[in-house]
């Protein structure tokens, strides 16, 4: 379990370092404090690949002609651009636009072994040791031709002073790859605030849950928003999609509720079928009504514990901060949780992360003192 980060020249990062998470951890702060930037620096810290950087472009709907684009190793083909923006295609990712910069993403678990990610561009050309492999020769002649117009980032792990596996993501004019495993349906862990996911892929991750005989969690979850929900089934006929049953009617497709059960339905089924013990979670009360909160949360958390799965989200939500403590600190609670407020300095403008156990936050908030960066 990650116990602290330190982030270095990524995104609205020049330098933070926050300690003391805990099994669940909720993060709040003004608008454009930093709280997406670092789900986005755990997402990249937890799975250091290429296929990472596509997937936090898609999240942020940057430069469509270049995720359109986007394919894995195992396709060679090449892929037109619509314009020549590959250039551009990641500055986004390093702090004031920086790419001379390198991003460094450094955590510590708690066993004190530190993983390091380093993440660099590089406009030399020099491919070669990239195309080492005998199987990549013909890729290394097709990138070769576009030497002065070669763009390159790596992404290097080192975990406990050893060097793990390095991924590669390059771009041309005509052509983007990345160096990697290709994702599966339980990539990203990451739930953005604004992005319902396909039918397809959350009726994919039920099944999954039902042969793990995890499917009940899901109902338990749309039922407390919805107590006449009785049964939640899958189905393939015409377009693949969860259907969703009421006490005395009909199914009907789970695009059919609200924007509170869909979200529902992505958070609890990528929670219990997570593989990389992690869940990051951007603004995590939209949809879901204040009524509701404290009882998602207290599946949360016995979740995160049942499944051994570390737990990020952000807010903006007074109540759903209210409500975090309040379960938080219940006598029975068994899972350990922190508050932690995204602030920018008065003087230098640098993101400070401050860390609230629940006592001291309890306390602020009975007594309207500032908790979300006021």
């Amino acid at each position: 379990m990650l116990k602290e980060i330190e982030i270095q020249n990524f995104r609205c990062f020049e330098q933070i370092k926050i300690s003391g998470f805990e099994r669940v951890n909720l993060i709040g702060g003004k608008n454009n404090a930093g709280k997406t930037a670092l789900l986005e620096a755990l997402l990249l810290y937890n799975d250091p690949d290429g296929s990472s950087i596509f997937a936090l472009k898609t999240l942020r709907r940057e430069s469509s002609e270049w995720i359109e684009s986007i394919e894995p190793i195992e396709s060679i083909e090449p892929i037109e651009l619509i314009q020549p923006r590959y250039k551009r295609g990641w500055e986004n990712f390093f702090y004031s636009l920086n790419k001379d910069a390198v991003i460094v993403i450094q955590g510590k678990d708690e066993s004190n072994v530190i993983h390091k990610i380093d993440i660099w561009s590089d406009e030399s050309g020099n491919v070669n040791n990239i195309f080492s492999d005998q199987n990549l020769e013909r890729l290394r002649e097709s990138f070769l031709k576009y030497k002065d117009d070669l763009l390159v980032l790596n992404i290097k792990s080192n975990r406990d002073n050893q060097e793990t596996i390095n991924s590669v993501v390059i771009a041309t004019p005509s052509r983007q790859l990345w160096f990697g495993k290709r994702p599966n349906v339980n990539e990203p862990p990451f739930i953005p605030s604004c992005m319902r996911s396909l039918g397809t892929d959350l009726m994919e991750l039920f099944d999954l849950a039902r042969l793990d005989d995890k499917d009940s969690e899901v109902l338990k979850a749309f039922q407390i928003l919805d107590p006449t929900i009785e049964s939640v089934e899958s189905f393939s006929i015409g377009e693949p999609t969860l259907y969703l049953r009421r006490k005395g009617e009909k199914r009907l497709p789970l695009s059919l509720f609200g924007d509170a059960i869909n979200r529902v339905a992505e958070i609890i089924l990528k929670l219990v079928n997570s593989e990389h013990k992690i869940l990051l979670i951007d603004e995590i009360e939209n949809g879901i009504h204040y009524t509701n909160h404290r009882n998602f949360w207290r599946i949360l958390l016995r979740l995160a514990v049942e499944l051994d799965t570390q737990i990020f989200a952000t807010t903006h939500s007074l109540e759903m901060l209210q409500a975090f403590t309040d379960v938080g600190l219940e006598s029975n609670q068994e899972c350990s949780s922190a508050y932690f407020e995204l602030a920018k300095k008065p003087k230098t403008d640098q993101i400070i992360g401050i860390r609230r156990d629940l006592g001291t936050l309890n306390y602020a908030l009975e007594h309207q003192k500032g908790v979300r960066g006021e």
